[in-house]
């Protein structure tokens, strides 16, 4: 899958949440109109987003939550 941003980022700490990202959106996998994928993870479907993923934070900062959102194509 191709992210438009192609990376994400907490703003507060810096950590990367590109993987989070990633794997929020296959859990979503496509629409229910959709036919399901043979066996496997769903396919993502494409188009814009918007998920909600934890920062873990760094050193004593806490996990918070974080929406990202943008586009994907399969």
């Amino acid at each position: 899958m191709v992210l438009n941003p192609d990376r994400y980022e907490c703003p507060e700490h810096h950590a990367d949440l590109t993987g989070l990202v990633e794997e929020a959106l296959e859990d979503q996998g496509p629409p229910v109109a959709f036919r399901r994928p043979p066996l496997g993870r769903r396919a993502p479907a494409d188009g814009p987003f918007k998920v909600i993923v934890t920062c873990p934070g760094t050193g004593s900062a806490a996990p918070h939550p974080l929406t990202c959102s943008g586009t994907q194509t399969p």
